[in-house]
């Protein structure tokens, strides 16, 4: 062997570059030809419920002899279903798959694999016949219609109800307005208490609060691509700068998979209720009602200090939409003395799909229902 010939490990690193080089190409040409949309909402439901623009989803639940693998993980199932049913509720505006990103990135099959009963509702995509729908609807009926659904389906008395952002808003609202006790837990991610604390946002409606009402009333339901496209902007670099992150793993088939289930998320947003927007503008951010025990609906009150049992609170450290400081006071209004908060990597995505929340969001969650739920 010459000197300037390569060694072993020399070698080696050359033959992996060359693999990822090749299959990077391969990748590459099939991820141009695929829709973003092809690689979420794998997971097999049954729908065993519908009202108005509500779906309620029923996962069925994995195989005892599977084998499942999520992230570069392979686990045997072996867990044995758990009898007290988890509903998950999104927010507004974004796909209710969204739980359920890649066949590697999915929050439903960690849940599944860990032996619940899993259940979502999809608000549906409203249309210009909606625009008078409101919060009312979703928290005095919708969201009690998907939790009495789910406690007949699963023929159980207790539920545990895990929201995202504003679908984690609903599972409190609900809780507290409706007193409920068959909720026996609760789990939050990325979901604002206080307004006043979402810095921008906050400052933006309360200056701009009777323009910003009068554009609304004027679009009617304020449209699905002008929230993608402001979402879009809390990140303008990483909108750039992830496709460069894209183009050097492109081997990776989890990363180009997660990649293309976020881009369904950010491209698929659906249309928000105007007077439903409206109602949240008024009394959530520029009221700050929650914060106060002074939330409305219809002639119910949403007092937090009315929820007894067991919350788990999920924030992102770098979350630009609910800072961490908006997500912490939840440990000051709930009536429960079982309150868990996390701060976790990421931003208001990330938070919930993120690399880390695999183990820090989904599979802790996992394990705290577990303790909570017996």
């Amino acid at each position: 062997m010459s000197k300037n010939s390569p060694g072993p490990r020399g070698l080696a690193k050359l033959e992996r570059t060359v693999i990822r080089a090749a299959t990077g190409f391969v990748n590459g040409i099939e991820w141009l030809q695929r829709d973003p949309t092809d690689v979420v909402d794998l997971t097999p439901y049954d729908v065993v419920g519908q009202r108005d623009l509500v779906t309620l989803r029923h996962y069925r639940p994995l195989l005892h002899d599977e084998d499942l693998e999520i992230g570069s993980e392979t686990v045997r199932i072996e867990a044995p279903r758990r009898p007290t049913p988890v509903l998950l509720i999104p927010p507004l505006m974004v796909q209710p798959w969204i739980f359920d990103l890649a066949p590697r990135r999915s929050m439903v099959k960690t849940l599944l694999r860990a032996g619940f009963d899993v259940f979502l509702v999809d608000f549906g995509a409203p249309g210009p016949e909606h625009q008078g729908v409101t919060l009312n609807h979703y928290v005095l009926d919708w969201v009690p219609y998907a939790v009495d659904r789910t406690l007949e389906v699963s023929q159980n008395e207790q539920l545990a109800l895990l929201g995202y952002c504003q679908g984690g808003l609903f599972a409190l609202f609900h809780t507290a307005v409706h007193k409920d006790p068959r909720v026996s837990a609760i789990v939050t991610i990325g979901a604002p208490i206080d307004a006043q604390k979402m810095l921008l946002l906050n400052v933006f409606v309360r200056y701009g609060h009777a323009q910003i009402e009068a554009i609304s009333r004027r679009l009617g339901n304020v449209p699905g691509g002008l929230s993608a496209t402001a979402f879009r902007l809390t990140n303008p670099i990483g909108s750039v700068t992830r496709y460069s992150d894209l183009f050097l793993n492109l081997w990776n088939d989890d990363f180009v998979n997660g990649f293309d289930g976020v881009t369904a998320w950010t491209s698929h947003f659906v249309d928000y209720p105007g007077d439903a927007f409206r109602q949240l503008l008024g009394d959530f951010v520029k009221d700050n009602k929650l914060m106060h025990g002074t939330m409305q609906f219809g002639d119910k009150v949403a007092n937090l200090r009315d929820i007894t049992c067991p919350v788990l609170a999920f924030a992102g450290k770098t979350d630009k939409i609910v800072p961490t400081d908006a997500a912490r006071e939840v440990l000051s209004v709930l009536g429960t003395k079982d309150t868990t908060f996390r701060e976790v990597p990421g931003g208001h995505m990330g938070v919930m799909a993120g690399r880390h929340a695999p183990t820090q969001v989904w599979g802790y969650a996992a394990e705290w229902l577990k303790e909570r739920l017996g």
